[in-house]
């Protein structure tokens, strides 16, 4: 509540500001979260809109194949986070200018030792930049130093004195009465001995100066960056680099020297990978957004061990317990038999979880992670749209390398396996999690159970600290009630039942009780089909 006016005024007006009604919902879906390892890219995790900086940021490997998976099933919105070991370093260049001082650092956008080729060249810029700078004498003959070095020579450079030209010279010997030496290779400028402006003159520059080209070549391809006029022009041009970016050096003006190609030096992939790492991406995934679904690129570190599902299980119980729950998508390995694959379903019970059975396409140079694909087309479909409707196929596959038996696909499904089938397009039989209570089983079903859970979380921030009056409850029942009234209207849900009390005794708490049914998918059909004599048989004519 906001109070206008001055209450205590005997002749006035006040007015009371408060909120009323229900609080919209604005919580957006279509993110898929990919985790993996790749030869280059940002260990933080990067949000992208479009699949076209891929190549250019992660190179190769699997999590930028699995990136590009991802945004072929129609995810709007991936986010990528790379995998690596402790200790890692990013390569790195201390750039100078021509008096060898230091002006800046070149970083290598991401970690590792494919910095160490990375290679720049700074050249001459094709067009001139001109300084132009006005300041005050200080008593003194010089030199002064401009913001520029590697002057140019040019007959539009002037210095005036109080808008007295002088005569400009670039050689200390022709320094004489009315002239000024303008040093081209340091930037400075020196008066005629007796003609020292004092601090109550002023000095006005307009001087050429050399401008930069910088060329990156990454082994494949050169990015050239041309006529650099200052180094947060450098800064600026370089931000909008995959390779590097640019840091100036506090209070620096000058532009760097040239430099002949010279490779950058630092980088280091770091130790071994663990499990650990795996987990430390998971966790700064999680300090950046709440993902519709999220998939790993692998399955283990140590070999027949399947460390990483134990892992993304710890991950998915975390984020829902921050009222941030996901979906969780692991493939298995290559090939894996069905006994190994029911044995590991049969170690967890997650409604978040769905371990990929037969989970790599048939192309024969590059195998494609259906997992990755599972998680993007989670992502990409609509609340209460099945992945495992035909019309919602997976993109970009090559087939499957392993497919099973319409009695093994049952088989494997009832153990809480997430089984592929080749049927229509490639999708999932049913597309369900390890969960063992038939309401949590399908991942359509609980997409919409996140989805509902991030409403309520968002609904229930905003009345914190209110008084629990009847109409701040009624406001929050309504807010919460028009979110199940949404999805009834979109037919993601089929019915439900809402109640906000006060709680009788503690009076910091509100009771919600909440029920809903959702709208439910046509796996069986049952058809009675009678054949004989109709009651009241017979004809007529």
């Amino acid at each position: 509540m906001v109070l206008y006016g001055n209450p205590n005024s005997l002749v006035g007006i006040t007015l009371e500001l408060r909120p009323m009604g229900p609080v919209p919902v604005t919580i957006g879906t279509g993110i898929v979260a990919v985790v993996g390892e790749a030869n280059r890219g940002p260990v933080e995790p990067t949000g992208l809109r479009s699949v076209s900086l891929i190549k250019t940021l992660y190179d190769s490997g699997d999590l930028k194949e699995g990136g590009e998976l991802a945004f072929s099933q129609g995810a709007p919105n991936v986010y990528m986070v790379r995998v690596m070991g402790v200790g890692y370093a990013t390569a790195t260049a201390a750039l100078q200018d021509i008096g060898t001082d230091p002006i800046g650092v070149l970083d290598a956008r991401s970690p590792g030792n494919w910095g160490n080729s990375l290679v720049y060249k700074i050249e001459d810029g094709d067009y001139n930049g001109t300084d132009v700078e006005v300041f005050a004498g200080d008593g003194s003959a010089g030199p002064y130093a401009l913001e520029r070095d590697d002057l140019v020579s040019d007959t539009a450079n002037y210095v005036k004195v109080n808008m007295v030209p002088k005569t400009i010279v670039y050689t200390a010997p022709g320094l004489i009465a009315g002239t000024v030496y303008c040093n081209r290779t340091t930037g400075t400028l020196t008066f005629f001995a007796g003609e020292e402006p004092t601090a109550a003159d002023q000095i006005r520059v307009s001087i050429k100066f050399k401008s930069r080209k910088m060329t990156l070549y990454d082994g494949i391809y050169s990015y050239v960056f041309n006529n650099i006029r200052s180094l947060e022009d450098m800064q600026a041009k370089l931000a909008e680099s995959a390779l590097v970016l640019f840091t100036p050096t506090a209070n620096k003006t000058h532009l760097p020297k040239t430099y002949v190609a010279t490779a950058m030096a630092g980088g280091a992939e770091g130790a071994a990978i663990t499990t650990t790492d795996w987990e430390t991406a998971l966790n700064a995934l999680a300090e950046e957004v709440t993902p519709t679904s999220v998939v790993l690129c692998d399955y283990e570190v140590a070999g027949a061990s399947y460390d990483l599902v134990p892992i993304l299980d710890g991950w998915l119980m975390y984020m829902a317990n921050k009222f941030r729950p996901c979906l969780g998508f692991v493939p298995c390995k290559l090939n894996e038999t069905k006994a190994i694959v029911m044995d590991l379903c049969a170690g967890y019970n997650n409604r978040l979880l769905s371990i990929v059975a037969n989970s790599w396409d048939a192309d024969p140079t590059l195998k494609q992670n259906i997992a990755v694909a599972r998680a993007g087309k989670e992502a990409a479909c609509a609340l209460g749209e099945s992945a495992a409707r035909s019309y919602n196929s997976m993109n970009g596959l090559n087939g499957l390398l392993q497919i099973h038996s319409d009695e093994d696909v049952d088989v494997l499904t009832r153990n809480g396996a997430d089984v592929i089938i080749l049927k229509r397009g490639i999708r999932p039989y049913i597309g369900i999690s390890t969960a063992t209570d038939w309401q949590f089983m399908r991942t359509v079903d609980n997409r919409t159970i996140n989805w509902v859970i991030l409403a309520t979380k968002y609904i229930t921030d905003q009345y914190y600290h209110e008084r629990r009056t009847k109409t701040v409850l009624t406001a929050l029942k309504a807010s919460l009630a028009s979110v199940f009234e949404e999805q009834i209207e979109l037919e993601n849900i089929r019915a439900y039942n809402l109640s906000v009390s006060a709680h009788a005794i503690d009076t910091g708490r509100v009771d919600i009780d909440m029920k809903m049914e959702n709208i439910g998918h046509i796996e069986r059909f049952r058809v009675l089909m009678q054949v004989g004599v109709m009651p009241g048989g017979g004809f007529t004519v």
